[in-house]
C-alpha cells in the first residue's frame, strides 16, 4: 500500500526551512538568502520514493511581534498550511534562541496531531548535544513524536524514514515525475525576490514585493513582465539605481537564473512601481495573493 500526504515545514524566519526543502528534493525551488522573511508564500514540493510520496510545504516564518499586516499575513499562511498538513515539522535553529510564538501558533502546536522537531545549524556548533538537550527540555510541553537532526552534515534518510511511518495510507496525490503543482510564473517571482533580497541593503528589501503580470511562452524564448512594488519614491530610486544600474543588474541576474531552470532564452521586463504602505493594507495584500486569515 502506498503512502502520501502533506508535510508542513514550520518555524521562525531563518530557521533553515527553505534550505531543508531544497535539500530534500535536490532542487533550488525555495529562495534562500541570509535575510529573514525571504519566503512570502507556501511552496509545495513533491518527492516520490518507492511506495511513499512526500509533499513538503515550505512556509513563511511566523512573526511573534508583528509590525505590519504583512507580518500577520505571513503567520496566517504558515498556520493555515500547518492545519491542513498531515505532519507538522517544527524547524529549530540551534544557533538561535527558542523563538517566541504567536498566540495562534502556540495553541495549535500544543495539540498538533503529528509534530516532529527538526534541528538545523548544529554543524556550526562545537557542542551540538548540549544545545539539543536544552531545546528538548525547554520544549517538552509540546507533543513532539520525534526529534531529528537535519543539519547540513547529517543524512536526511532518518528524517524521511520517520515521516514515512506517519504519513497516511493513500494513493499518490500527484504524478510521480511532478516536482511541484505551482506554475513557473510563481518561481519567476521567487527568483526575483531572492535577487532583490540579496542585492538591496538595510530595510529596502522588506519594502519590496514582486508580481508577474505577463508570461508569454514562445518556441525559442519566453517573454516575462513583472512589477516590483515599493512603498516610497526614495525606495524606487534605490531599486532603479544611478542611470538604471541596479535594476539592470537585478534583471540580468534574475534572467540568468530563470534561463537555467527553463533551459531557454527569456526576455525579461521589470517595472518599479510605488504602492504606498502595501505592507499595512489588507486589500493590497490580498490583491498580491496573500492569505490574510
Amino acid at each position: 500500500m502506498t503512502r502520501s500526504g502533506f508535510i508542513a515545514l514550520l518555524g521562525a524566519p531563518n530557521a533553515g526551512k527553505s534550505t531543508l526543502l531544497n535539500r530534500l528534493i535536490g532542487q533550488s525551488l525555495a529562495a534562500v538568502t541570509s535575510r529573514p522573511q525571504t519566503t512570502h508564500f507556501p511552496i509545495p514540493a513533491i518527492l516520490t520514493r518507492g511506495e511513499v510520496q512526500y509533499i513538503f510545504v515550505d512556509t513563511p516564518g511566523w512573526i511573534a511581534q508583528p509590525r505590519y499586516a504583512w507580518h500577520q499575513a505571513l503567520t496566517a499562511q504558515s498556520l493555515a498550511t500547518a492545519r491542513e498538513a498531515d505532519i507538522q515539522v517544527w524547524v529549530l535553529s540551534l544557533t538561535s534562541q527558542i523563538p517566541l510564538l504567536p498566540e495562534g501558533v502556540e495553541a495549535f502546536l500544543r495539540q498538533a496531531p503529528a509534530l516532529i522537531g527538526a534541528f538545523t545549524h548544529a554543524d556550526l556548533l562545537s557542542d551540538r548535544i548540549t544545545h539539543i538537550h536544552r531545546f528538548q527540555a525547554d520544549l517538552a510541553h509540546f507533543p513532539f513524536q520525534r526529534w531529528i537532526d537535519v543539519s547540513l552534515d547529517q543524512s536526511l534518510e532518518p528524517f524521511l524514514e520517520a515521516l514515512a511511518l506517519l504519513l497516511p495510507q493513500s494513493p499518490f496525490l500527484y504524478p510521480t515525475e511532478q516536482l511541484t503543482p505551482l506554475p513557473i510564473r510563481f518561481f519567476v517571482a521567487e527568483i526575483l525576490r531572492e535577487v532583490l533580497y540579496t542585492h538591496l541593503r538595510e530595510e529596502v528589501p522588506y519594502s519590496t514585493e514582486v508580481e508577474v503580470v505577463q508570461y508569454k511562452e514562445g518556441e525559442s524564448s519566453d517573454y516575462i513582465a513583472a512589477n516590483i512594488y515599493v512603498e516610497k519614491e526614495s525606495q524606487k530610486r534605490i531599486v532603479i539605481g544611478q542611470k538604471g544600474s541596479m535594476i539592470k543588474n537585478i534583471g540580468k541576474l534574475a534572467r540568468r537564473k530563470i534561463e537555467e531552470i527553463l533551459q531557454k532564452h527569456i526576455y525579461l521586463e521589470l517595472y518599479v512601481k510605488v504602492r504606498p504602505s502595501w505592507r499595512r493594507s489588507i486589500l493590497y495584500l490580498r490583491n498580491l495573493g496573500y492569505r490574510t486569515s
